[in-house]
């Protein structure tokens, strides 16, 4: 009797465990098109034999041991890995063709062209310097190619900007994914503790890790309740330890602006929130020097307790991969940009002034900056335009060689067309002006310049310029194209490992649905066993 009774337990076992296998399946076919769901599988082990003397150990059916999902830990690392290097270069590359569209080269109204008609005015000039109409052109030319720069100039500060504003952006998501992460990481712990395994849980963590790579690149580490820590540049953004989970923020420097009283002020966005986070602080020159990662669109680190008072909190934050780094990085080549448009600036204004006032001998500045000032440490390409009296009468444009020469004589405006040519260190122009100045030899008999050894024309200067542009913006685009073909073969690979495949759970849902009918048999058979034997032999 109780052999029967102890057969039907067996089959009952083997009910449960096939209908919880087929449970399984169905979930897997309803999240086939969920976004990061691993597939689960069932996994059945014997449950403890019964001995009996003289016969020996008679089994005593099935059990669901687990229900795990399939997920390849090593895939995901080179997934993210690799997805880190492609949020990297998409940034780069989205910022780089908005700047190739600035500098509109090779085109008709690119700043080489303009330039070249410039000079070309000037040439024209000094075959007719009594024209009025020669130094209109001259005039005319000049604005356009000043207004060019100004214009060329405030686009990339607009770029920059945009680049600071998506910087803040990324760090503003990152912090929520981390949230929702030390959020999960809650629930995951609190299952864990009780012996289960929290599959959709950390299905959702996964996700979550996969968005954050795109954004920061990191390593992760799982404690024994399922927790897990990540660290970035040899910080640890999230912590597995209960109580000190986040510790530390990341920030954006929107801009750090020298003031005319010897002071920088330095505009940080807390957290990257551009509303609420928003911190000014104050410093002397040295103390901007001695923290010189406090640069245009910075990220930075800094202890989540900090008062936002003084600099002893900030430190900056080392990536290697990344959205951050990508818009980052563009930050500073779009400053750099910037500044070698300034360096083009002061060194054709110096060049250009130096000729038309015979060294400050006579006439007017050509070129000036703010305020009408020729200063060269207080002109960049952001403010260069033509003098104000040579705007209002062109007349004033200074062709002659020497003062008082007959209005034929256009020695002067032949020389200033001559700069074309010319070979000076325009690249020095950009830290120290003045210095640059006092390194080339101007000889005012000949009204020319000595060619300096290292240096380059300014049409030189500017293409080099635009070949440098050219040769990033290729390597974004071929950077993009090899992790995007690379990522998509991870991606894939990670699919056939934890991807549900319908086929597949379709044949598994026949499987379970036998072995549930067989185990229903095997309850069927020893119910008509128990008939026979209760209502046949009259027990």
């Amino acid at each position: 009797m109780s052999g029967i009774f102890s057969t039907f337990n067996i089959a009952k076992r083997g009910l449960f465990a096939q209908q919880n296998a087929v449970s399984t399946t169905s979930h897997n076919i309803a999240n086939a098109n969920t976004e990061g769901y691993s597939r689960q599988r069932v996994h059945f082990e014997t449950t403890p034999a019964h001995f009996k003397t003289g016969v020996g150990v008679i089994g005593t059916g099935v059990d669901i041991a687990s229900i795990n999902r399939i997920r390849d830990a090593y895939l995901d690392t080179q997934v993210r890995y690799e997805t880190g290097i492609l949020g990297r270069y998409n940034a780069r590359q989205e910022i780089l063709e908005q700047v190739e569209m600035v500098f509109m080269e090779p085109s008709e109204s690119g700043l080489s062209t303009v330039m070249g008609k410039m000079w070309d005015a000037w040439q024209e000039l000094s075959k007719s310097p009594e024209s009025s109409y020669a130094r209109a052109i001259v005039r005319d030319q000049a604005l356009t190619f000043t207004d060019s720069l100004n214009h060329m100039y405030e686009q990339l500060e607009t770029l920059k900007s945009d680049s600071i504003n998506l910087t803040e952006k990324k760090v503003l998501d990152a912090h929520s994914i981390i949230d929702q992460i030390k959020s999960l990481n809650d629930q995951i712990s609190r299952v864990v503790i009780k012996g289960e395994t929290p599959n959709d849980l950390m299905d959702r963590r996964d996700l979550l890790l996969d968005q954050l790579s795109v954004i920061v690149d990191f390593k992760t580490t799982e404690d024994k309740f399922g927790r897990i820590s990540i660290e970035s540049g040899g910080i640890k953004l999230l912590s597995a330890a209960e109580g000190d989970e986040t510790a530390v923020e990341l920030s954006v420097v929107r801009s750090a602006v020298m003031n005319g009283d010897g002071s920088v002020t330095v505009t940080l966005a807390r957290g990257g929130d551009s509303i609420n986070g928003v911190i000014v602080l104050t410093m002397t020159e040295e103390e901007y020097r001695n923290h010189s990662f406090l640069k245009d669109g910075a990220v930075v680190f800094n202890d989540k307790a900090w008062d936002g008072k003084d600099l002893s909190g900030l430190e900056p934050f080392k990536m290697s991969n990344g959205e951050l780094l990508g818009y980052q990085s563009m930050s500073d080549e779009i400053s750099m940009y910037q500044d070698q448009l300034n360096g083009l600036a002061r060194a054709l204004a110096y060049a250009v002034n130096t000729i038309h006032t015979d060294s400050g001998s006579h006439g007017v500045p050509f070129f000036v900056g703010d305020g009408g000032s020729s200063d060269l440490s207080e002109i960049t390409a952001g403010n260069i335009t033509i003098n104000q009296a040579i705007i209002d009468n062109p007349k004033n444009i200074n062709t002659a060689t020497l003062p008082g020469n007959p209005e034929g004589d256009g020695g002067r405006a032949l020389a200033i067309a001559q700069l074309r040519s010319v070979r000076l260190p325009v690249q020095d122009f950009i830290d120290d002006p003045d210095a640059a100045a006092a390194s080339i030899t101007y000889n005012n008999d000949t009204m020319s310049f000595e060619n300096v050894s290292g240096g380059g024309t300014f049409e030189g200067y500017y293409k080099d310029m635009i070949a440098k542009l050219g040769i990033s913006s290729q390597q974004a685009v071929r950077m993009v194209e090899n992790q995007e073909t690379l990522t998509g073969q991870l991606l894939q690979r990670r699919y056939s490992v934890s991807g549900v495949s319908i086929d597949e759970e379709v044949a598994n849902l026949i499987l379970f649905q036998h072995a549930y009918q067989a185990n229903a048999n095997v309850i069927y058979t020893l119910n008509a066993m128990l008939d026979t034997l209760i209502n046949r032999m009259g027990v």
